[in-house]
């Protein structure tokens, strides 16, 4: 168990922001065909390699992979949808006392965005911190948060042995998933208030 909770940090994509949702729409909407997600839609293999690929319509295109493709149209990410009770899930947490913070990692050619899509959605947070994607920056040495919301369960391992509260957002139920002592796992915002509750001792 971590220290006390006051200060809660929240990550974007993925927990907040639909990430794969919204790639999934602009991909079917410029080339006529979703993503290739593979079964269920999961960050699995098939989305690594696009990710880090692109797909056949992509380099059809001329773009060298997924990020070349994005960054050309940097402005769509501001359009992504909301993660399902996000928003009201960190609009409660506020509504306790907690400090809510928003800690995302984001390219330098794309962190403008995070204000506009904050901007769209109103999230009531109490402060934003955008690290550098590419510069190796881990956001447990950028925020003094007591406890993580985070998709990268290398992320929440870091909060934890820094004695710190860690839930990891497993939106996608990795098979077999299994969190180390010390990580919660929250398979939706529902949960996640239910580990929140847990770890605020609301109902010990």
């Amino acid at each position: 168990m971590g220290r006390q909770v006051k200060h809660v940090a929240v990550d974007l994509d993925d927990v907040t922001v639909d990430f794969v949702g919204g790639m999934d729409i602009c991909h079917q909407k410029e080339f006529g065909v979703p993503i290739p997600m593979g079964d269920g839609g999961t960050w699995g293999p098939d989305m690594v390699v696009f990710m880090s690929k692109g797909s056949e319509e992509i380099r059809a295109a001329g773009f060298k992979g997924t990020w070349d493709w994005l960054r050309q149209r940097e402005w769509l990410w501001a359009t992504f949808p909301a993660i399902d009770g996000a928003i009201g899930g960190i609009s409660t947490l506020r509504a306790r006392g907690l400090y809510v913070e928003a800690v995302t990692s984001k390219p330098d050619w794309a962190a403008h965005n995070v204000w506009k899509w904050l901007g769209k959605w109103r999230v009531p947070f109490h402060r934003v911190t955008i690290i550098n994607a590419k510069g190796g920056q881990r956001k447990v040495d950028f925020t003094d948060a007591d406890l993580i919301i985070d998709d990268k369960l290398a992320t929440c391992i870091e909060f934890v042995e820094a004695g710190r509260n860690a839930i990891w957002f497993d939106r996608y139920d990795v098979p077999d998933a299994k969190a180390p002592n010390g990580v919660w796992i929250a398979s939706d915002w529902r949960e996640v208030m239910q580990c929140v509750n847990h770890i605020t001792g609301r109902y010990a």
